[in-house]
C-alpha cells in the first residue's frame, strides 16, 4: 500500500506540474494511471453533459461487481474548492460539485467521484451525501484511496462507509443558520423573530421543492428561486444586489398563491432583504446544502439544543393514550365534522403532532369509506344511475371526508404551546408534515391549509377532560 500511495501522489502532483503545456491526451494518461493504481484497468467512458463538457471533464463509469456503479469526473486542477473550507461553512458542495451532481441523476449510478487530482469529493448519488473528501493527494491516500480499490468496492466496502449521523447534520445546519443570522443582524438591526422566519422559509422551500405538492405553481416558483440562486453566483454586481428584492417578491407571490402563513409579509424582513448584497451569498449557499438536510427528522433534530426540557420535547416519543384513541374510534358520519383533539406540546412533545394528525386523518379516511359503501349499496338497491341524485347524495359527505387536510387544520386539530419557541417549531414541522401528506396522499392541492386555526386559543380549546365535548384535551399521561 505504501508504494501504491507514493505512486498516487506522484501521478497527482505531476499533472499539476505539467498542466500549463499538457494536452488532453496527457491529461487522460494521468487519469488512467491513477485509476490503474486503484485497480481499475477498464473504466467505461461516457458522454459528458453540458456542465461536465464545459469544465472539460474526463468522465468514466467504474463497475466492479455488476451492481455498484461509480460515475467519475476528472477536472482540470483548480476547478474545485477545498472540501475543508466548504465543510467549515456547514455546506456539502462547492458550485462545481453541485452542478455535476445535478447532471448525474440516474437510478443506475450509486456513487459520484469528482476530483481534479488534488482535491476530491465522493458522494452517494441517491442522497447526495458527501461520504469522503480530500484536500490534497496525501489526504486522498489516507482517507479515500483505500475505499475506492476495485476489490474492496466489489466486496461492498462503499456500503460500509460511515454516514454522518443525523444529529451532526442537524447541528451543521443549525450552525449555518446561526452564522447567517449573525451576519444579517450586523448588516442591519432586525428582530430575532424575523430572522427565524427567514430561515424557516428557506427550509420550507427546499423541503417543498422535493415533494409533489402544490402542482399548479410549485414548478414555476421553483424555477424562479433557482434563477435567483443562479444570478447570485453568475450575475454581475447589479444583478446580485437585486436578488434581495427578487426574493421579497417571490415570498409575496407565494403568500398570495399558496396562502401559507409563513410567507405573510414582514415589513422589517422585507426592508432587510431589499437591495441587500448579502442575500446573493445566502441564496448561493442555501443551494449548496444537500437535500437530506431538509428532511422532517433532521429539521426537528436541529432544534435539539438549549434548555434540557426543550431538547427532551424534540426527542419525545408519543405515548399511547387510550382515552384519545377511544374518542377517535367512536366517531361516526354524524359526529366526525365536530370532532377535535388537542395536543399540548409541553406534555407530549413535537412528534405527537405527526402521530395524532395521522390518526385523525385515518378516522376521516375510514368514515369516507363507510360513506362510499353506504352510497353504493343504496344505488345498487335502486338499480338506477342518476347523476343528479348522486350529486345530492355526495353533497351530504362530511366536510372532514371531502377536504381532510383543510378540515383537520380548521376544525379537527388544536396545538397548545407555552412559548414562542415551541410555536415556531410546531408551525414549521406541521407545515412540512402537511406538504409530505399532500405528496403521499396524491391530493391535488392549490394551496397549503392555513395553520393559524390550529394554534388559536378559542373557547372550545379550553374544554379539558370532557370526552363528550367537541374538543378532547387529554394529556400525554391519559
Amino acid at each position: 500500500m505504501q508504494n501504491s500511495a507514493s505512486e498516487i501522489t506522484k501521478v497527482c502532483e505531476s499533472w499539476w506540474e505539467c498542466l500549463a503545456d499538457s494536452s488532453k491526451v496527457e491529461q487522460r494518461a494521468h487519469v488512467m494511471k491513477l485509476l490503474a493504481l486503484l485497480d481499475w484497468d477498464l473504466p467505461i467512458p461516457f458522454s459528458p453533459k453540458a456542465t461536465a463538457e464545459q469544465l472539460n471533464a474526463l468522465t468514466y463509469l467504474l463497475r466492479a461487481d455488476g451492481q455498484t456503479t461509480i460515475a467519475t469526473y476528472f477536472l482540470l486542477p483548480g476547478a474545485l474548492d477545498a472540501p475543508s473550507g466548504i465543510l467549515e461553512k456547514g455546506l456539502d458542495f462547492c458550485h462545481t460539485t453541485r452542478a455535476l451532481i445535478q447532471e448525474t441523476k440516474s437510478p443506475n449510478i450509486n456513487y459520484v467521484l469528482i476530483s481534479d487530482l488534488y482535491r476530491t469529493y465522493f458522494y452517494a448519488a441517491d442522497t447526495e451525501e458527501l461520504l469522503l473528501h480530500a484536500d490534497d493527494p496525501a489526504s486522498f491516500n489516507r482517507q479515500v484511496a483505500e475505499h475506492l480499490k476495485r476489490g474492496r468496492v466489489a466486496r461492498g466496502a462503499l456500503e460500509e462507509i460511515r454516514r454522518e449521523p443525523r444529529s451532526a447534520a442537524a447541528r451543521r445546519l443549525r450552525d449555518w443558520q446561526e452564522r447567517w443570522k449573525r451576519t444579517l443582524r450586523e448588516y442591519r438591526h432586525v428582530s430575532e423573530t424575523s430572522l427565524d422566519v427567514l430561515m424557516d422559509r428557506l427550509v420550507l422551500l427546499r423541503f417543498l421543492f422535493q415533494h409533489q405538492a402544490l402542482r399548479r405553481t410549485r414548478r414555476r416558483f421553483e424555477e424562479q428561486f433557482r434563477e435567483l440562486s443562479t444570478e447570485s453566483v453568475l450575475g454581475d454586481t447589479k444583478a446580485r444586489r437585486e436578488c434581495g428584492g427578487g426574493l421579497v417578491r417571490l415570498f409575496h407571490d407565494m403568500w398570495l398563491d399558496w396562502r401559507a402563513d409563513i410567507f405573510a409579509p414582514l415589513p422589517d424582513l422585507d426592508e432587510l432583504l431589499t437591495d441587500n448584497e448579502l442575500v446573493a451569498s445566502l441564496l448561493s449557499e442555501c443551494m449548496l446544502l444537500t437535500r437530506s438536510k431538509f428532511s422532517i427528522a433532521t429539521i426537528l433534530e436541529s432544534f435539539n439544543y438549549g434548555d434540557p426540557t426543550e431538547k427532551l420535547r424534540v426527542r419525545m416519543v408519543p405515548d399511547e393514550n387510550e382515552d384519545r384513541d377511544y374518542y377517535l374510534v367512536k366517531q361516526t358520519l354524524e359526529t366526525v365534522d365536530e370532532a377535535r383533539i388537542e395536543i399540548n406540546i409541553h406534555d407530549e412533545g413535537y412528534r405527537a403532532i405527526f402521530h395524532w394528525l395521522d390518526k385523525l386523518l385515518g378516522v376521516y379516511d375510514r368514515i369516507s369509506l363507510d360513506f362510499d359503501a353506504t352510497v353504493n349499496r343504496e344505488a345498487q338497491q335502486k338499480n338506477v344511475i342518476d347523476l343528479f341524485a348522486w350529486s345530492a347524495v355526495d353533497a351530504k359527505r362530511p366536510e372532514a371526508c371531502a377536504e381532510p387536510l383543510d378540515h383537520a387544520c380548521n376544525h379537527g386539530l388544536r396545538i397548545r404551546c407555552d412559548n414562542d419557541r415551541q410555536q415556531r417549531v410546531a408551525r414549521l414541522i406541521l407545515s412540512m408534515h402537511l406538504i409530505s401528506l399532500c405528496d403521499s396522499r396524491q391530493e391535488a392541492m392549490d394551496h397549503l391549509p392555513s395553520i393559524t386555526p390550529v394554534f388559536s386559543a378559542d373557547s372550545e380549546s379550553g374544554a379539558s377532560g370532557r370526552t363528550g365535548a367537541k374538543t378532547l384535551r387529554i394529556s400525554a399521561g391519559g
